[in-house]
């Protein structure tokens, strides 16, 4: 049916079309017609068409007027559908070319014949080239995590949620605030005057307006309504780095890299008072729930509690072995909650300023600390990338919140404690579910970023390496991991396999190359001879050569049956960041972060010529199957088509936004993959230098490989997610 209703669709003028888009699932569900609605709610090529012309919010309320009308099981299969659109809303919004991807890469996870039949559907889409997940590779509908939010330019730094629940407000390190709607996902306005990075924020009990603390070490306050800057607050002699806003919402407290915590009176402007104890910056403040007393989080590793009314010091909480980065207060003002760089969190009595419990759960420092509107859970973000609910009572940690890429820096919760919404260095906010009892894991690969991935020659694995030290090996059919190769002391950073699929080679920031046999999963030999990490590595076709790249500016010439160096080749004034070997074995090619390429002759030693055309380092290179020609990829967000043979560049291939990390050609040499740091891998007509398709990754897409069928692609992201794609179309 969905090329049929497809093909219909564009038959129509435009105005009946977009009329019938529009109208129809509203008619339908008006006039009980449930079989229809179904069929056109269930329909591809309805939903692709729709999404192009009305927009991904009409959808989801489409289901919002089915779900009430169809059977239980059909309930189930469009609710993972729209939870699927909602979390991908913030992609499909600027890209609606990713309806497809985005569908099969969350809907994977499921078995329901409803879904597997809309999933059979979507693989038969053929009307333009795309990378179809083969396996899950984006958070499954059935979990915690409701939706993304997109919109800063750099880190968010704290978050806050107003009192009836309904909005957010985040602070960037692009000076801005931002007020979310949280249903939506959309940006209603954006509060700009500071001048400098905003590092704090807190919304007043009204819900009407916002103060904030920015490096330019002012505070300000907003009219959250209109979006007003209603008075700036100047007194603190360094960054504002927190603020809290009293019960009754007259008073705001500030705390500074200046050390001191200062009292504002928000009618009139005026400073009411400075608190002096502290001895490093004043990370967090919070304030009881009478309004009398308040708390402070430093980076002298103390808590320390104060009298607003008289500004006396009442105690010091000590306890933390790092820096003091967060703190929140219970709703009964007897016991606090703080979070630390020695990666715990503490609950305080604040009665007798002792510690009554320490929680250990965090792999990285803890910067935030949110408790809910009950009392008895407490949600914290962490320089791990993860959120954690903890029981106050017990301690124990409840669950584990995977989605972010780059560190938490800030979390709050829904005044009724069902949601959450958290800031991140990734430039993302992201609401969770925290009434969600059970969850499906989500499919990831590794626990930090990925950094190289290749493909056996008889494509039935993968093999990945990553910042967390360890090699991973996968079955290409089922998307499993089958083993994890650990030796290295360090990051890997690069991977080759041989001709015969058996053995493996990394390099690694550790400075070494390791050979590992892939059945076993066992290292076999280490490879020592260069002075810096190893940035890259590759095999000749023959399997009797391979050649390595290293931050000591040097490449390395390595017999794979002996396991000696055989000639270190000098020439680049940097780094060495890529290499590849012609298929005859005859030449090797390298990238380096002084800006060029460099092809050697591997039997002497000696270069043969440079290539130069990329402004910024050259991170990555593939060359063709013939050896005639090449492929880079450089920070300078470019890729280049080069002719070895005379070291001309071909076409320049433009179409990322940031850096180009990974590149990999077709056997046919006819098109590549490259990956980004703009979280896209982009599919390309090498003879054109046009983009064929775009997949939109989780994070920064830091390598690929391509299968010897020319369509089964293989990559890894800065957040540790693999993705196993074929291009279709």
């Amino acid at each position: 049916m969905t090329q049929n209703l497809a093909n219909w669709l564009t038959e129509q003028l435009p105005e009946d079309r977009l009329h019938v888009l529009r109208h129809q699932p509203i008619y339908l569900a008006e006039i009980k017609d449930i079989k229809r609605l179904v069929d056109w709610l269930m329909d591809f090529g309805f939903l692709e068409q729709k999404l192009a012309n009305v927009g991904i919010a009409a959808i989801i309320d489409d289901y919002d007027l089915a779900l009430p009308l169809v059977s239980p099981g059909q309930q189930r299969v469009f609710q993972l559908i729209q939870k699927s659109l909602l979390m991908s809303s913030h992609i499909l919004e600027e890209n609606n070319d990713q309806l497809a991807e985005q569908l099969m890469g969350r809907l994977l996870y499921f078995s329901e014949e409803g879904i597997k039949g809309f999933i059979e559907q979507v693989k038969q889409y053929q009307q333009r080239s795309w990378f179809c997940p083969l396996f899950p590779c984006f958070d499954s509908p059935d979990g915690v995590l409701i939706r993304t939010l997109e919109g800063h330019e750099d880190s968010v730094n704290a978050v806050a949620i107003t009192p009836d629940g309904r909005a957010g407000v985040s602070a960037s390190g692009d000076t801005t605030l931002k007020l979310w709607n949280l249903k939506t996902g959309r940006v209603v306005r954006s509060l700009q005057g500071h001048t400098c990075r905003v590092l704090a924020l807190a919304i007043s009990p009204s819900g009407k307006r916002a103060v904030s603390g920015s490096y330019d070490n002012t505070i300000k306050m907003w009219d959250l309504r209109t979006g007003e800057e209603l008075r700036s607050l100047v007194g603190h002699g360094d960054w504002v780095t927190a603020v809290a806003i009293t019960p009754d919402g007259k008073r705001a407290l500030s705390g500074s890299k200046d050390t001191t915590i200062r009292l504002w009176d928000l009618v009139t402007g005026e400073e009411i008072r400075t608190f002096t104890g502290h001895g490093d910056l004043v990370a967090a403040v919070a304030i009881t729930p009478d309004g009398k007393r308040a708390l402070s989080a430093s980076f002298d590793k103390t808590l320390k509690l104060w009298d607003l009314q008289t500004g006396e010091e009442l105690r010091s909480l000590v306890g933390h072995e790092g820096s003091v980065w967060a703190v929140a207060i219970t709703p009964d003002g007897k016991r606090a909650l703080s979070g630390s760089f020695d990666q715990t969190l503490k609950l305080w009595d604040l009665q007798t300023g002792k510690e009554l419990r320490s929680f250990v759960g965090h792999e990285d420092s803890v910067n935030a600390v949110a408790i809910t509107p009950d009392g008895e859970r407490a949600l914290s973000g962490s320089f791990d990338k993860t959120l954690k609910l903890w029981d106050l009572q017990t301690g124990e940690e409840l669950r584990s919140f995977m989605g972010h890429c780059r560190w938490v820096w800030d979390v709050a919760i829904t005044p009724d404690g069902t949601q959450a919404l958290s800031g991140s260095f990734d430039k993302t906010l992201k609401l969770w579910d925290l009434g969600t009892e059970e969850e499906l894991d989500c499919f990831h690969g590794h626990s930090h970023a990925i950094s190289a991935v290749a493909i056996t020659p008889d494509d039935r694995f993968a093999l990945s390496g990553s910042y967390d030290e360890t090699l991973k090996l996968w079955d290409l059919r089922t998307g499993q991991e089958l083993r994890c190769l650990v030796g290295h002391s360090d990051w890997v950073r690069t991977v080759a396999i041989t001709p015969d699929g058996k053995r493996a080679l990394s390099g690694s920031e550790d400075t070494t190359l390791k050979l590992w046999d892939l059945e076993s999963g066992q290292e076999l030999y280490s490879l020592n001879g260069h002075t810096d990490p190893v940035r890259a590595v590759a095999i000749s076709r023959d399997g009797r050569w391979a050649l390595s790249g290293s931050e000591d500016n040097t490449l390395k010439l390595w017999d794979m049956i002996t396991l000696k160096e055989i000639r270190s080749f000098s020439g680049h004034d940097d780094s060495v960041s890529a290499v590849a070997i012609s298929c005859d074995g005859r030449w090797a090619l390298s990238g380096s972060e002084d800006n060029t390429l460099k092809l050697w002759d591997l039997q002497t030693g000696l270069e043969v010529r440079s290539l130069v055309g990329h402004r910024r380092w050259v991170d990555a290179l593939a060359i063709t199957p013939d050896g005639k020609q090449a492929l880079s990829g450089s920070f300078d967000d470019t890729l280049k088509l080069w002719d070895l043979l005379t070291g001309r560049e071909v076409r320049s291939l433009v179409g990322h936004r940031r850096s180009v990390n990974a590149v990999a050609i077709t056997p046919d040499a006819k098109r590549a993959v490259s990956g980004s740091f703009d979280d896209t891998l982009l599919l390309w007509d090498l003879n054109t230098g046009t983009v064929l398709a775009k997949f939109i990754t989780s994070s920064a897409v830091r390598c690929c490989a391509i299968a010897s069928d020319g369509r089964t692609v293989v990559a890894g992201d800065g957040g540790g997610q693999m993705y196993f794609l074929s291009i279709q179309g």
